[in-house]
This record gives C-alpha cells, sequence and structure tokens, in this order.
C-alpha cells in the first residue's frame, strides 16, 4: 500500500470505529438563519446556502467580489462566533411579539397627536374670519340701517307727484337708482323705499309729459282761434252778458237784483245807435245817422208778455226767453248769418214800469267792430270788418 500522490487507494481499516449516526434535522424554531435572497443570494457561497447551520449559529457575511470576510472587534482571526445564549436578543433584532413600527410613527417620547384636534394657530373649520361677530345662541340680530338716500327718492316722487305735478318726479327717479347701487354694496336696509321711489317717480314723469302737453295743445288752439274773429267775439260776449248783471254806475249788483231804472222810449226800428249801451235805460248811448259811422242799431221792437224776474240772473225767465228768442230770428231774418260779424242784445222794461203800462222792449244789432254804415232794417248795412253790404 502507497500513499503517493496518484497511487492506488486506501484500503478500508477493519479495525477502526463506526463513525456516528447521523442525527436528524431539527425542525426551525423562527430563530435560525434565513437564506439571503436577491444580491445577498449571489454574494453568498452555495456551501453557505445550501447546508444548513447549527443552532444558534448565524453565517458570516460574504465579502463583495471574493474579499474575506471581516472579523467582528474582539475575535480572533478563523475562529467561529460564539453562540448567543438562548433567549438573549441579538442588538438591533426585533423582541419576539414585539409590535412592528409603523409607518410615519412619532419618534421616541413625542406626544402623540389627538385624533381631530387642530394644529396652533390654525383654523378650525367654519368657523368665522378674523374681526367677526358670529351670531351665538341667544345673542340678538342687528337690523341694519336703512339707506338714507332711498327714503329720500320715495319722498322727492310722492311730494312731487300729489303737490308739483310730478315736477320733481326725474330727481326722485334718479336718487330710486342710485340707492339701490349703494345698498348692492353696503348691504344696508331700504330696496323696497328706492323701488316705490321709482316706480312713483316715473309715474310722476308721465303726469309732468302728460301736463305739458295739455298746455302746448291748449296754446296751439287758442292760436288757431285767434285767426278768426269767433273765438275772441264769444270772449266779448261772455264779458258783456257778466256786463248786464252789473248796475247803471257800472257796478256789479251782488244781491242780483234789478236796478231801479226807466227805459228810454225815444228809439224807433232802423235807429243807428254811436254806440253800445252799457245801462238798462240806454241812456249812455244817443241815436245818429246810419250813413254815419256807428256801432249799433235798433232793429225792431218786441212786445212783452209778461214782466221780467226782478232776478237778472234768472235763468228760467220765461219772458225774457221768450223775447229773446224773438229777437234772435228777427236779426236773422235781416242780416242771415248775423253771428259770424255781430250779436244781438235785449232791453226791456223794469217791472214796475210794465205794470204801469210800458211793455215794449228794444232788439238792438251791433257789430263786432266799430264803423259800420248803412241799416240793417233797410237792408243797405255793411259791416266795417267785412266791408261788404248785407
Amino acid at each position: 500500500m502507497s500513499n503517493e500522490p496518484g497511487g492506488p487507494a486506501p484500503v478500508p481499516d477493519p479495525y477502526a470505529p463506526p463513525d456516528p449516526a447521523p442525527t436528524s434535522a431539527e425542525p426551525p424554531s423562527g430563530y435560525g438563519a434565513v437564506p439571503p435572497s436577491g444580491y445577498e443570494a449571489v454574494r453568498t457561497p452555495v456551501s453557505e446556502t445550501t447546508q444548513p447551520l447549527p443552532y444558534g449559529e448565524t453565517p458570516a457575511a460574504a465579502s463583495p467580489y471574493g474579499a474575506p470576510a471581516s472579523t467582528p472587534y474582539g475575535q480572533q482571526p478563523g475562529t467561529a462566533d460564539p453562540a448567543p445564549a438562548y433567549g438573549a436578543p441579538q442588538y438591533g433584532a426585533p423582541q419576539y411579539g414585539a409590535p412592528a413600527p409603523q409607518y410615519g410613527a412619532p419618534q421616541y417620547g413625542a406626544p402623540a397627536p389627538q385624533y381631530g384636534a387642530p394644529q396652533y394657530g390654525a383654523p378650525q373649520f367654519g368657523a368665522p374670519p378674523y374681526g367677526a361677530q358670529p351670531y351665538g345662541y341667544g345673542q340678538q340680530y342687528v337690523t341694519p340701517p336703512t339707506e338714507g338716500m332711498a327714503i329720500a327718492s320715495f319722498v322727492t316722487s310722492t311730494v312731487g307727484l300729489l303737490f308739483l305735478g310730478g315736477l320733481s318726479g326725474p330727481v326722485g327717479l334718479g336718487l330710486g337708482i342710485a340707492a339701490l347701487r349703494r345698498i348692492a354694496v353696503n348691504g344696508k336696509a331700504g330696496r323696497g323705499w328706492a323701488i316705490a321711489g321709482i316706480v312713483i317717480g316715473a309715474v310722476g314723469i308721465l303726469w309732468l309729459l302728460a301736463i305739458i302737453a295739455y298746455i302746448v295743445f291748449i296754446v296751439a288752439l287758442i292760436g288757431s282761434s285767434a285767426g278768426s274773429s269767433g273765438f275772441w267775439d264769444q270772449v266779448q260776449e261772455g264779458i258783456e252778458e257778466g256786463s248786464e248783471q252789473g248796475t247803471g254806475d257800472g257796478s256789479t249788483d251782488t244781491d242780483s237784483q234789478l236796478p231801479d231804472y226807466t227805459l228810454r222810449t225815444d228809439l224807433t226800428a232802423g235807429s243807428c245807435l254811436t254806440t253800445y249801451s252799457w245801462e238798462y235805460d240806454m241812456a249812455d248811448t244817443e241815436p245818429v245817422d246810419c250813413a254815419v259811422p256807428h256801432e249799433a242799431e235798433v232793429v225792431g221792437l218786441i212786445t212783452m208778455t209778461a214782466p221780467v224776474s226782478l232776478d237778472s240772473a234768472d235763468e228760467f225767465d220765461s219772458a225774457y226767453n221768450d223775447a229773446w228768442d224773438e229777437c234772435d230770428q228777427l236779426t236773422e231774418g235781416l242780416l242771415p248769418d248775423y253771428f259770424s260779424n255781430g250779436s244781438i242784445e235785449l232791453y226791456y222794461p223794469h217791472p214796475d214800469d210794465f205794470a204801469a203800462g210800458s211793455t215794449s222792449a228794444y232788439c238792438v244789432y251791433y257789430g263786432d267792430e266799430a264803423g259800420m254804415t248803412g241799416s240793417a232794417t233797410a237792408g243797405t248795412l255793411q259791416p266795417a270788418a267785412a266791408g261788404t253790404s248785407s
């Protein structure tokens, strides 16, 4: 038998003791080494990952790129790490049963924040802004003040409509519009006052325009009527009818009673008179030749059927109304459409003279313009305005 290299295989010794029986593998207890994974599995030798280690022994970390593993401080190189005692905690390893640290957990000693508690200085949800005074339970609501311009709009528009014919309506309308704009900015009360001022101001403006239109219409009507003598003739007639109620001296009889007078009796039909008579007895006019320019003419004598009423303003005096109608028909027969250039007047006896037997009244025609010539009864009358014979 040879022990040189390359010689025949050695013969086993029949007197050598047998090898010890292999022990069965113990089940893992959770404290054994865990096979590395990933990059560490590449770096760990195959022998370390495939062969189990004794209980409590940890594999040495492989050095990168084949470098020898570093020896812990105080351990002799080439010696194995002493096995830790059973149950002793390893440095840096978590204890069995200890809760794993959660992500974002506070550091040791820091107070844990309470759920829902706001941070210092942070505003709470729904809290009013700084300086605001929220209405708490039991706190009385304060009514905002009323905008003064809104009340001014209402007062101005109302006064203008009731007393000034809508003259101040535009001012009230403008104040109401301005008040609405200010209320939208400052939040004051008074919107209803402003709207009422605007509406009343608009009505006042329409009323003012209606009054102006009416005045313009009247002025235009007077201007168109002034071109003809009919309008002013009616005005003069009204004045003369009013003067008939006066006394002989031109003063107004306040009790409307006829004055004491005696109608003259020296006039006849066809007598031309110088002027219109303003007195009951016709004493303020004189007869004149009809060829001479004159103003009035007696066109007939009317016989009264009854005395006139002592009240000169009595519109239901039948004796006077019957005599005046007869005078109108007589004059219309002599001067057709005589109202276009003149009018008529009835001079009647006093009721006392009528009772004494004086029953004749004078029917007198007078022209609108003084200076007519000729006679109506003779058919030669020429009005001063027209210049033509009737």
